[in-house]
């Protein structure tokens, strides 16, 4: 037997078929949702960039969204903002964040489970004799931090002046006036600093001791808690695998 094609009838098939298909997708776009993301108006390596580059931040996000039907978009505030929106229900997600840092919204968002650590840590310059064990080695000494950051080991010392507080607009501010010998250390997230330390300050500074390591969620609104029920699920899976790590790792 032979088979024979109806050469006219498959070429309406398949016209009919490609009619369909944008429709087809048209729909399926339409069934996923989109989760407002909060991030800095600026670049935060290793986080976060604005150029097109993924940060930890970012690719989380992507592989998130891989395994769901979520979708995730940027928009771009201060970092008091980001907390005031997402707390008043105006923006969905600060996907890098921590109970402890976010007390004075608590009542009003979601947090998921942990996925990943932050410490704070000590950043001197190279060849410096200053040994910072604790806060009270640093007595009479600035420190360079920044600024509407909270540190919870060394608020004691800067309210009563022991430690002087030397406030800076990001991480590269603070560095860059150590290296100037405008402070004698310097605080910071530890993965930002190693970052840093790496790519943009090479064999200047070493770094000592960590301090206040907290646990790092996803903070959602509570007009967003049902959705991030569910991501919650997907992401501490992604920690399970250890993908999260293996994101983090790309940047040390």
């Amino acid at each position: 037997m032979r088979l024979i094609i109806n050469k006219k009838k498959t070429g309406i098939h398949f016209l009919a078929f490609c009619l369909l298909l944008p429709s087809t997708l048209a729909l399926a776009d339409q069934n996923r949702i989109t989760i407002s993301t909060g991030m800095y108006p600026t670049d935060y390596p290793p986080l976060s960039w604005k150029d097109g580059r993924k940060g930890i931040v970012q690719k989380t996000l992507e592989a998130i969204s891989e395994r769901s039907d979520f979708d995730f978009t940027e928009e771009y505030y201060p970092f008091n903002r980001i907390i005031y929106k997402v707390g008043n229900g105006s923006l969905d997600l600060q996907a890098w964040s921590s109970p402890q840092w976010r007390e004075g919204v608590s009542g009003k968002v979601y947090f998921t489970e942990p996925f990943a650590e932050h410490c704070e840590i000590i950043v001197q310059l190279q060849g410096s004799k200053l040994e910072v064990n604790q806060p009270g080695d640093l007595q009479g000494k600035r420190l360079g931090v920044v600024q509407n950051y909270t540190f919870k080991t060394f608020e004691p010392y800067f309210q009563s002046g022991e430690v002087i507080r030397h406030n800076s607009r990001d991480e590269v501010h603070a560095l860059k006036l150590l290296e100037k010998g405008r402070n004698d250390a310097a605080l910071m997230d530890e993965m930002v600093a190693r970052h840093l330390i790496k790519t943009r300050f090479a064999g200047l500074f070493v770094t000592g001791k960590t301090f206040d390591c907290v646990p790092v969620t996803f903070m959602f609104s509570k007009s967003a808690e049902k959705h991030g029920i569910k991501i919650n699920r997907i992401l501490q899976k992604l920690k399970s695998e250890g993908v999260i790590d293996q994101i983090i790792k790309m940047y040390r």
